[in-house]
């Protein structure tokens, strides 16, 4: 079974590059979390003198950013590491960047457990004097921050560098190797100049940029950057290193989240075509005879200096004499320097034992199966989480309900009554966990927010996008906006039922009447025999996420929050539960396993497999890729290609 999916975005006269990966069998996907690991949160703020200007609320911009971190600690919990970085804030240079004057930035709060009293006092004494030393400061506040662990920073400023004539490249160097380092910038109330420079620094440090017009907006702005800044890793797992020798000594991976680094020079090697390819091995270890491995990986590519960049992934698993388990592949494409998360999995399924067949299953009783993962693309560091689900063979398979057959694409949005307002996460990890509701969440173009909610077996839910209830074209542009809304399985599986080409165009600030709909089906644990809805064989938090689309939007409304309202109904009663041979699977997880790696085992090479009756619809996917846009009424159109999830062991 292959299981594709290509969510492409393609501006108007850009031809794509196809990106090609060889098959090979179904892959599962599943994993084991980390523990929450806490973060650290430095804040830091200009104290320059432009901040002595007046906010359209009647307040100077540094009264009004006092007023705002004062909110953002009171709301910050009491076990939060925080600390406070200011520049700007002693030496008066008389508007010229003395030495003195660029050397101007003090750790005020040094990164310690939250002290509400003392930090607030802190904050109301910082005055507004000097000049703008960025990059001397983002210096500094690495030392603070250590080299170990997550660390946020969330910087606010209303002017560009004043002491370096560009802060980026500087920025750029600091953050080459902070896989756990994140810098998220706030431009309050800033020129065209200054706000490059601070979207240039927050896509270095893989954070976002966030416009904030007046008073109002920077509060929301950093009560959203402080409180996910201070949630576990957003990519996490036990370091692991694979080699991209498949005839050699591959790691041994036992059910748990692992880390890996795709794209070092090492490991990565240059196309004929352009562009890198890394293809790394592993080796999956079956702890339970039987048992169903579910394998997943999820990365988010760095940031290219191109507008429009694609990533491929594939994972796929084979025996270790090259019989084909099981593959998936996943393209995403990256707009507007700014890069999306892509999740690829599959499940290696045994063969449905209710069809008669009793031909040996080599894939369900292999002792270990070789896992090959691939990436195409720009090239560049890529951290991606590993993460393996071992799902122990059911004892009463006979008398579990079989797949779900039929379910209503056309459900309608479940909204109703006051919506709650909600952060999100940046990834799966610190995804916020929400119930049966109607809610809404601010976001900026080019950004995916995430959430989590349960759903047991027998359970169904719908999942609807109903849009911006206003969109703030702030200085006068009239933008073509995409809004979306994806769901993946507790494994990680993209599992959306919505048709792409329905998705939520918002063209001159009109939103569309009709919700996009995302339909999940009964969750059973037959429904991995079932190409429609193999997806949905899994109980467990399924993800929810909601974006907007950067290379319209994102150049005029760069930073911009947008207000989007989403609701989701979960339906139904439990029912249909599996018992397991060992313990049922937790796909959000336990800490993850030590890697560990054999002389005499060798990942052996995934040629000659038979391909399953499913594989050759990828083939017409990644030559989708090649695609161009056309060109509507309004300028540069948007194509969503799509194919839905498919997939399961039909043999």
């Amino acid at each position: 079974m292959t299981r594709t999916r290509i969510t492409a975005t393609v501006a108007a006269g850009i031809a794509c590059v196809a990106m090609l990966f060889g098959t090979g069998g179904t892959a599962a996907a599943t994993s084991s979390a980390d523990e929450p690991v806490p973060g650290k949160l430095l804040l830091m703020l200009d104290a320059s003198g432009s901040m002595k200007a007046k906010d359209p609320s009647g307040l100077t911009k540094i009264e009004a950013a006092k007023k705002a971190l004062t909110g953002v600690v009171g709301a910050l919990p009491d076990t939060a590491q925080v600390g406070l970085r200011v520049y700007g804030a002693t030496v008066d240079g008389k508007g010229k960047p003395t030495p003195a004057a660029c050397a101007d930035t003090q750790l005020i709060h040094p990164i310690a457990a939250l002290d509400k009293t003392k930090l607030t006092t802190t904050i109301a004494a910082i005055k507004a004097l000097g000049e703008t030393p960025i990059a001397h400061s983002l210096t500094e506040a690495l030392k603070d921050l250590g080299t170990s662990g997550k660390r946020n920073i969330v910087l606010v400023s209303d002017g560009e560098e004043s002491c370096v004539p560009d802060p980026c490249p500087i920025v750029k160097k600091l953050t080459a190797a902070g896989v756990d380092l994140q810098i998220d910038t706030v431009g309050f109330g800033v020129n065209a100049k200054a706000r490059t420079q601070l979207q240039c620094i927050a896509d270095a440090g893989k954070g976002t940029y966030y416009d904030a017009k007046d008073a109002g907006a920077l509060a929301t702005s950093l009560n959203k950057l402080s409180q996910r800044a201070l949630r576990p890793f957003t990519v996490s797992g036990t370091p692991v290193k694979g080699i991209a020798d498949e005839k050699g000594d591959a790691p041994v991976l036992t059910p748990g989240q692992y880390l890996d680094n795709f794209g070092d020079e090492a490991r990565q090697t240059a196309r004929s075509t352009g562009g890198f390819e890394s293809r790394l091995y592993y080796r999956i270890k079956r702890t339970i005879p039987g048992s169903t491995p579910r394998v997943s990986v999820t990365a988010r590519p760095p940031t290219q200096s191109k507008a429009v960049s694609a990533e491929g992934w594939s994972v796929n698993l084979t025996t270790e004499d090259g019989q084909a388990c099981g593959s998936a592949n996943e393209i995403t494409r990256n707009e507007n320097l700014k890069s999306q998360i892509v999740s690829v999995s599959a499940a290696a399924f045994t063969i449905d034992p209710r069809n008669g067949q009793t031909t040996d299953d080599t894939c369900a009783s292999a002792d270990t199966l070789v896992l090959n993962v691939g990436r195409t693309g720009d090239g560049g560091s890529a951290p991606a989480e590993i993460r393996y689900v071992e799902e122990p063979p059911v004892t009463d398979g006979a008398s579990l309900p079989a797949a779900v057959t039929e379910f209503d694409l056309k459900a309608k949005s479940p909204r109703s009554g006051k919506e709650t307002r909600v952060i999100g996460g940046t990834s799966f990890n610190d995804a916020e966990a929400i119930t049966s509701g109607t809610y809404s969440t601010s976001i900026v173009p080019g950004e995916e927010t995430f959430f989590k909610i349960p759903i047991e077996w027998g359970q169904s839910a719908v999942f609807a996008v109903d849009g911006p209830d206003r969109v703030w074209y702030d200085r006068g542009l009239q933008e073509m906006l995409h809004v979306y809304g994806h769901v993946r399985s507790p494994d990680r599986q993209p599992v959306d039922t919505w048709d792409g080409q329905d998705s939520m165009w918002i063209s001159t600030g009109k939103v569309p009447a009709d919700p996009m709909v995302n339909v999940i089906p009964a969750v059973a644990y037959g429904n991995r025999w079932a190409k429609e809805v193999s997806g949905f064989s899994l109980a467990g938090n399924y993800y929810l996420s909601v974006g907007i689309t950067g290379e319209h939007g994102g150049v005029g409304l760069a930073g911009v929050s947008i207000p989007v309202t989403f609701s989701v109904a979960v339906n139904g009663t439990e029912s249909g539960r599996p018992t397991y041979a060992g313990p049922s699977p937790d796909a959000s997880g336990a800490a993850s396993a030590s890697p560990t790696s054999t002389d005499d085992t060798k990942a052996t090479e995934a040629t000659g497999a038979k391909a399953t009756e499913d594989e050759g619809s990828g083939w017409v996917i990644w030559v989708g890729l090649g695609l161009v846009a056309v060109l509507g009424a309004l300028g540069a159109a948007y194509v969503i290609i799509r194919t839905r999830l498919r997939g399961s062991r039909t043999e």
